[in-house]
């Protein structure tokens, strides 16, 4: 075999886009599938919805991408069926997708009687084709998930990534997820000399995209913890065009000021300075409760899996001791949720007094923090009266 370059990846999926295309061009299932997994570069597909069998009518309206609906009484028919007929099998014996659709359109129907003819039907076939020679890596996976749903183990990468970006099984720790992008992109270099099915196909280019967008987004510019941390200690170099007007600029014209007088105004700054560079920025991301605590992150950069929490010292009846108390108890709450326990923390002050004088003593304070992975403190511009605007 040889193998993809990386740099031709991106070449080596529009390859893969243009052949599931093709190969999806005349199948109603593959489709729906293509356009299920947002590739279809055609729309809607248009085709005659009766006409099809009951097993096609089922695992399409199992994707959900069309009108059409399939009754319960429909589905418990073709659940009633058997795997063969005078010693045939049936298209779905072989067809791992379209079962997989058809679990999709039984969960749907949220009851326990289909769910029930569910697990007696993929009983007749499902085992048998995974302990034969039927089904490749992948499709054993899909079998896997169909079977056992939560409890499923996988040996690919590509099927829990496409079940964590379809928000199915969703992969919160963060490391794994990495790791588990890092084996995909080596079995998605690898198709190159394989001759797998259009749908799978049309899975691996779906999860390629999802990878591209969740770790793309930073990492190829070279952002790194430090450099974060560089972009947000050079922020008071801005801070110097900062508007505070005594008199307006223009004739007629009222003084403008641009007050920054709460906590939540330094995390809409910082917002704004951060989303154009980071376009998976969220805030106020809630967490587990602990107890009677409701611990919520000010800032969240997924694909850094950094925490940025904001602190607003208004005068000097806020404490720098207080301070780092405050931002010990955040690390620990922020540390019991287990999506991000792993998370880098940084911790942003923004101090209306100026106290200079303090702020190493605090950040040096801040970082022996456990958790803690970096601190930056930014005086509030020395043109700007922090109190209150009436």
């Amino acid at each position: 075999m040889v193998p993809v370059e990386k740099e031709n990846a991106y070449q080596l999926r529009e390859h893969l886009h243009n052949k599931v295309i093709e190969g999806a061009n005349a199948d109603p299932f593959k489709s729906c599938f293509l356009h299920f997994l947002g590739l279809s570069m055609s729309g809607v597909p248009s085709f005659d919805f009766a006409a099809l069998s009951l097993y096609q009518r089922c695992a399409i309206a199992g994707l959900g991408v069309l009108d059409e609906i399939v009754s319960s009484q429909d589905v418990s028919r073709l659940l009633g069926q058997a795997a063969k007929i005078d010693s045939t099998p049936l298209p779905w014996v072989s067809d791992i997708f379209g079962v997989m659709a058809v679990k999709w359109l039984a969960e749907k129907m949220t009851e326990a009687r289909i769910a029930r003819e569910f697990e007696n039907w993929i009983s007749g076939f499902l085992a048998q084709q995974v302990s034969g020679d039927h089904l490749n890596l992948f499709e054993k996976d899909i079998a896997a998930y169909v079977r056992s749903g939560e409890s499923a183990i996988y040996a690919s990468a590509c099927v829990p990534l496409f079940l964590h970006y379809l928000q199915i099984r969703q992969t919160d720790d963060h490391q794994m997820r990495l790791s588990l992008i890092g084996r995909f992109m080596g079995e998605f270099q690898s198709q190159t000399q394989r001759d797998v099915s259009t749908a799978l196909l049309s899975l691996m280019v779906y999860v390629f995209d999802q990878v591209n967008q969740d770790m793309a987004v930073v990492p190829p510019k070279g952002w790194s913890l430090d450099d974060l941390l560089g972009f947000l200690e050079h922020i008071p170099v801005g801070l110097k065009r900062w508007t505070w007007e005594d008199a307006g600029r223009t004739r007629g014209a009222k003084p403008v000021k641009w007050p920054v007088e709460n906590e939540y105004h330094v995390q809409n700054l910082l917002y704004v300075l951060l989303a154009p560079i980071f376009n998976d920025i969220a805030d106020e991301v809630n967490l587990q409760p602990v107890g009677q605590k409701n611990p919520r992150i000010d800032l969240y950069l997924p694909s850094l899996h950094t925490i940025i929490e904001v602190k607003y010292r208004k005068d000097v009846k806020k404490s720098f001791p207080a301070l780092i108390g405050e931002i010990a108890e955040d690390a620990s709450l922020y540390r019991a949720d287990a999506k991000y326990k792993d998370a880098l923390i940084v911790n942003f002050l923004w101090d209306c007094t100026r106290g200079t004088q303090e702020h190493a003593k605090f950040k040096e304070g801040v970082l022996k923090i456990d958790g803690i992975n970096g601190c930056v403190v930014v005086s509030a511009p020395s043109t700007m009266d922090c109190r209150p605007q009436g």
